[in-house]
């Protein structure tokens, strides 16, 4: 077994004998944007590709990156020890790279992307690195023809960050418990949200938002089994905004749905586009996960926006998205 086989495969309890834990009670810093990669002396090749593909541009209405994105060499690793988000890539013989891997102690978990780990708090409480080794012409192969695998996974794991610091700084105590007992589902809320029942005799909605930037979460419900095509979930969002949302409307050329997986158990819909207002002159993106519920008998659409001019979207989706996982109704993991 090679040298960083046996590294990973330590548990994490004896990397924290093996480490300075009291390191674990410093908060690690930084946006939940920015990924410093960090690769060996004299292979910044790995990290560049890297960067193509987590630092791409991603049209929401404009082009933004999808990560900020530093580049750095693994032997100055100690100068990103309080960083949010770290990144290490290498071949599996090079020394900066196993003696690294000694000297985080955080728990480590196998993906399914090839040679790639995810390790929670390396060297602060807060934070997540990511490990890709393996031979370097490899790496850079699967980089190049398996790059939103990485960004997928890279994505849930900065969500998962962003729930446990959110959620640390401020929430409303029994919130999700309080939502489940009035509606039959509930969300846990950070200390800043609001929640505003919208609902109708005939529409069921409620909006939960905040304010200075606009991020909001709309939940809207139907009573047994709804099949919609995707053209009628675009639709449907579309009619649900424009009524609830004072006139805000669906960009129909700039929006889609397609059958995905929801972060809430059942299968569904996946709907993305962008949303805007006429009558205030604003807009924004969207996106939204359509699932019927068996336990409920119910058809749910969570939908998730945000309206800031002056702002990157992104990152302030991560934040709805965390929010979001945090859903639970009748069929969520978890739920009996």
């Amino acid at each position: 077994m090679n040298r960083l086989a046996i590294l990973l495969a330590i548990p994490a309890a004896a990397l924290v004998l093996a480490g300075c834990s009291s390191e674990k009670r410093i908060p690690a810093v930084g946006p939940a944007f920015e990924i410093v990669v960090m690769a060996p002396e004299g292979m910044a090749v790995l990290a560049e590709e890297v960067r193509t593909v987590l630092g791409e541009d991603v049209v929401t209405i404009r082009p933004e990156p999808r990560y900020q994105i530093e580049v750095d060499t693994l032997e100055e690793y100690r100068f990103y020890k309080t960083r949010k988000l770290l990144f290490a890539v290498g071949p599996r013989d090079a020394d900066p790279f196993a003696k690294l891997l000694g000297k985080t102690t955080g728990t480590r978990t196998q993906t399914a992307y090839p040679g790639l780990w995810v390790e929670a708090d390396p060297f602060a409480a807060g934070q997540v690195m990511f490990w890709l080794a393996g031979d370097p012409q490899t790496i850079v192969q699967d980089l190049r023809a398996r790059g939103d695998e990485l960004v997928d996974i890279v994505e849930d794991a900065t969500v998962d960050l962003i729930v446990r610091s959110l959620f640390r700084v401020g929430e409303q105590p029994d919130a999700r418990a309080t939502l489940r007992a009035r509606w039959g589902w509930g969300v846990r809320l950070p200390s800043e949200f609001v929640v505003e029942d919208r609902s109708t005799a005939d529409r069921r909605f409620v909006r939960i938002w905040h304010d200075a930037p606009v991020e909001q979460l709309f939940v809207s419900w139907e009573d047994g089994r709804v099949e919609r095509t995707a053209d009628e979930w675009v639709q449907r969002r579309h009619e649900l905004a424009w009524y609830h949302l004072d006139r805000d409307e669906v960009v129909f050329d700039h929006a889609g749905a397609s059958p995905a997986p929801t972060p809430f158990g059942p299968d569904g819909w996946k709907l993305t586009g962008l949303w805007e207002n006429n009558q205030y002159t604003i807009g924004g993106p969207f996106e939204s996960w359509a699932f019927y519920c068996d336990r409920d008998d119910r058809t749910y659409l969570v939908d998730l926006s945000v309206y800031a001019p002056d702002r990157d979207k992104l990152p302030l989706l991560r934040v709805l998205r965390a929010v979001a996982s945090t859903f639970r109704c009748g069929c969520s993991p978890g739920v009996p």
